[in-house]
């Protein structure tokens, strides 16, 4: 992908109403994109998982795997994504754990992973993510307990939680957040 290196911004997503069927995996290549800002794979339906070249991306600011439904889990790599401000994994169902190297994104701001399913628990180091001010769990029925790091979030402002019907502890550390 050498003539892509100017690139910072790639679709590869459904639009609406419209799924990418076709697309199943991503070229470890993708990492050499060093100029990639912004990814979008909305509705890549069929998608499986990202390459371990993904954390490569060290200037990715937005990402966007909205109804990926066949993503389980994200490579540890991906805390090489330093830079990312806006993550949304909304509807990726399957989705179960998210790597503790998420910790790394020190820049983000915004995460969504409303209606993840699947999803049973959230990395420790969440609560590295000094910068984050909203984050969507919305609907992620398999979530039990949040980590109790929670509370180190100095910059959240909103934290939606609604119908996460097996959510049966709070961390107290989320009273810490003033």
């Amino acid at each position: 992908m050498r003539f892509a290196c100017s690139l910072k911004k790639l679709n590869l997503g459904g639009s609406t109403g419209i799924s990418n069927q076709a697309l199943n995996s991503l070229p470890e290549s993708i990492g050499d994109l060093e100029n990639l800002e912004e990814l979008v794979l909305d509705k890549c339906k069929n998608l499986r998982g990202l390459p371990d070249s993904f954390g490569n991306l060290n200037r990715l600011r937005y990402l966007y795997m909205r109804k990926c439904l066949s993503i389980t889990c994200l490579p540890e790599t991906i805390g090489g994504c330093h830079q990312l401000i806006e993550v949304s994994l909304a509807k990726c169902f399957a989705i179960k754990t998210l790597p503790v190297s998420i910790g790394q994104w020190k820049n983000l701001e915004e995460f969504s992973l409303n209606k993840c399913i699947a999803l049973c628990r959230l990395p420790e180091t969440i609560g590295d993510c000094e910068l984050l001010a909203e984050l969507d769990l919305g609907h992620c029925q398999s979530l039990t307990i949040l980590p109790s790091s929670m509370g180190q979030l100095k910059n959240l402002r909103s934290l939606y939680l609604g119908y996460c019907t097996q959510l049966v502890q709070i961390p107290r550390s989320v009273g810490a957040l003033t």
